[in-house]
């Protein structure tokens, strides 16, 4: 039977998705205004680290319900779909994928046309905080209260 200390760990679970996006966005802060800008890679800085801070959000996520809630809850990714039981290894493989469409986009958009590289990653960003909204949604509706 699930308590409320399961409801108190799922809270826990969203501060925690919370403070690494905070700290992975403070870590990799753009650089002041008077320092010189390197080349396309400093616009595109800012993009990439919320990026990655909507993906860090997701894969936090996707582990906690892979590993609290396997009986109710799959994961939907037909690419990963079979690694549903072993959290660990579904979570490895997810982030493999997105670090090799982020290094993708970088290279192949970044130099000849950052705009859109911005607008991929801001996009990409918002789908991602949106799927880990999602799965705390469906975990905190799987807790009986």
């Amino acid at each position: 039977m699930i308590t409320a200390s399961r409801q108190n760990q799922l809270s826990s679970t969203v501060r925690t998705t919370i403070l690494v996006c905070a700290c992975l966005s403070l870590v990799c802060a753009a650089r002041a205004g008077a320092q010189e800008r390197a080349g396309d890679e400093a616009g595109l800085k800012i993009p990439m680290t919320i990026w990655a801070a909507g993906v860090a959000a997701d894969q936090i996520s996707t582990y906690r319900f892979a590993s609290g809630y396997r009986d109710v809850l799959r994961e939907a990714n037909p690419l990963i779909s079979g690694l549903d039981r072993h959290p660990v290894l579904l979570v490895a493989a997810g982030s493999a994928m997105d670090a090799a469409t982020g290094w993708a986009a970088w290279r192949l958009l970044g130099a000849n046309h950052p705009r859109v590289a911005k607008a991929l990653f801001y996009g990409a960003a918002a789908y991602r905080t949106y799927l880990a909204v999602h799965n705390v949604r469906l975990m905190q509706a799987m807790t009986p209260r």
